[in-house]
């Protein structure tokens, strides 16, 4: 896939998941931003909607009339022109591709060569084609890639892409050489789960990349009526045959399950789901979280087993209310440490679950628990992006400023698709400044605007650094585009978010922007 696509006055960037309109972004959900790319790559020939409709929505029952929704709000921003109607057939995008700047339209694209020149052995685990309509094989098959993901991260020598990273290629049929491009990784997994019988059939290759050479492939049943122990068997036979290929000195050694909490309530799994979804079409909005924090709450109260939903819900509870979105109460900061201690409780195996809950205990100021926890959380995975940069913020805030940013530096590095990236891009720019490396902060506060471009607290940080460089009327925007997008914020925000020095330089500029 390519690094962005250019067409009339748009630029549809894929690794930043942005769509500029005359080079800013414009405001698309998450699932018309998916349409859009699968549109466009595939601008060559008609799509129908039943490709369309597995690409973007796999895995799901989805009404066509929704997808004509997504089509139509598409229409509203590129043109009534720019997607084509087949009677019949589908969907095809007809406006004209432009090359990217500095290349020839015929240009031939990198040598494969180039791909084995990354530093260390790579890999990323691609999520699973799922050929069913049904919504259970797709929670079956979300549930095996994160397994099988985090067996992999403790194979010593290999640096695992993030899950949430690998995710982006959801339904995307993009070649594989441009994939392990996008992700830098030397070696893919990829494969398909599908019923066979009364089976289901979960069928996977191990690639190189550079060669698109497959190193080892394998098939393996799980009964389709138990899921749930299915999962276990299968995410153990498949991590046996991958490690016996990656690392043959290990086939003697013993394969944990990794039993990671699943919720019995495929409900309580959805909601979830919805939450982590709220955040990926509306960014780290007052509106996206609140709507996360309701589906999560829906969560736990269908499964209060469920320690992942725990864990997010107590970190970005806790969150929301060090950014100024909810009030800072003694209740709420009960209930987090509340639903942090649940999470742990439940689910201490689990990597994820111990990432959202360390973080949330450091941000409730429980360092040394927080970052205990923290550490088990990297310890069962190693490749947890978001327990590194958690870390790396504790550590800033405990006076080990260099590691601390080192730290968030490499998570932000090894998750370089992840739907985080804005919120986590805000916050080291934010140490940054404070530290008074003021243009890194800015680096990473124009970073942060176009991975997220809804979120206010980064035009917020652009403006600090800005007006700290001596640019009133570059800061005097950046303000007005903090504002805009969160109309709330006030001067008591800044200095929540920001610091005492900062918010009374933005009280000299507040005035200007109204």
């Amino acid at each position: 896939m390519q690094e962005s696509y250019r067409f009339d006055r748009f630029e549809l960037r894929p690794s930043e998941r942005v769509l500029l309109v005359d080079g800013a972004p414009a405001a698309l959900g998450s699932r018309a931003f998916d349409l859009l790319l699968c549109l466009v790559v595939h601008h060559d020939r008609v799509l129908t909607k039943g490709e369309v409709l597995e690409q973007v929505w796999p895995g799901q029952v989805v009404e066509e009339n929704n997808l004509s929704v997504h089509v139509s709000a598409l229409r509203k921003v590129l043109g009534a022109g720019a997607i084509t109607t087949i009677s019949g057939r589908g969907y095809r995008f007809t406006l004209d591709l432009l090359p990217a700047p500095g290349t020839r339209p015929d240009a031939a694209p990198p040598a494969p060569e180039q791909l084995a020149q990354l530093e260390r052995p790579t890999i990323a685990v691609l999520p699973l084609s799922v050929l069913s309509n049904d919504p259970r094989i797709g929670f079956f098959a979300q549930g095996l890639v994160e397994d099988v993901t985090a067996l992999l991260a403790r194979v010593p020598g290999f640096i695992l892409i993030a899950h949430a990273s690998s995710l982006a290629f959801r339904g995307l049929q993009a070649p594989l050489q441009d994939v392990a491009r996008q992700l830098g990784v030397r070696f893919l997994v990829q494969g398909s789960v599908r019923p066979k019988a009364d089976a289901l059939r979960v069928s996977l290759q191990l690639i190189e990349a550079a060669s698109a050479r497959i190193l080892w492939s394998a098939q393996f049943d799980s009964q389709a009526d138990s899921l749930a122990d299915g999962a276990v068997d299968a995410q153990e036979n498949i991590a046996r045959g991958i490690i016996s290929e990656l690392e043959p000195e290990l086939t003697r050694a013993e394969i944990a399950h990794i039993r990671r909490q699943r919720p019995e309530n495929l409900d309580a799994w959805a909601h979830y789901h919805e939450a982590v979804g709220a955040l990926a079409a509306q960014g780290w909005s007052a509106d996206g979280m609140a709507t996360a924090r309701d589906e999560l709450r829906r969560s736990t109260a269908l499964d209060p087993n469920f320690g992942l939903s725990h864990g997010h819900y107590a970190l970005l509870t806790i969150v929301a209310s060090n950014i100024g979105m909810v009030p800072d109460t003694p209740d709420l900061r009960a209930d987090v440490l509340a639903s942090a201690n649940s999470a742990i409780t439940l689910d201490d195996g689990s990597s994820e679950v111990l990432g959202y809950a360390g973080c949330a205990l450091c941000d409730l100021g429980h360092y040394k628990r927080g970052i205990d926890t923290l550490q088990h959380a990297l310890e069962l995975n190693p490749s947890n992006a978001q327990a590194h940069v958690a870390m790396g913020a504790a550590l800033a805030m405990n006076r080990k400023f260099d590691e601390g940013v080192e730290r968030m530096r490499y998570g932000m590095k090894i998750s370089p698709r992840d739907r985080r990236l804005g919120f986590w891009g805000w916050l080291l720019g934010r140490f940054l400044l404070r530290a008074d490396r003021v243009d890194e902060a800015l680096v990473e506060a124009r970073r942060s605007c176009r991975v997220d471009p809804r979120f206010h607290l980064p035009h917020l940080l652009q403006a600090a650094a800005l007006d700290r460089l001596g640019a009133p009327t570059d800061a005097v925007n950046a303000l007005r585009a903090a504002r805009q997008r969160r109309s709330q914020l006030s001067l008591d925000e800044v200095t929540l978010t920001h610091g005492r020095r900062i918010g009374e330089r933005i009280a000299l500029l507040w005035d200007q922007t109204e």
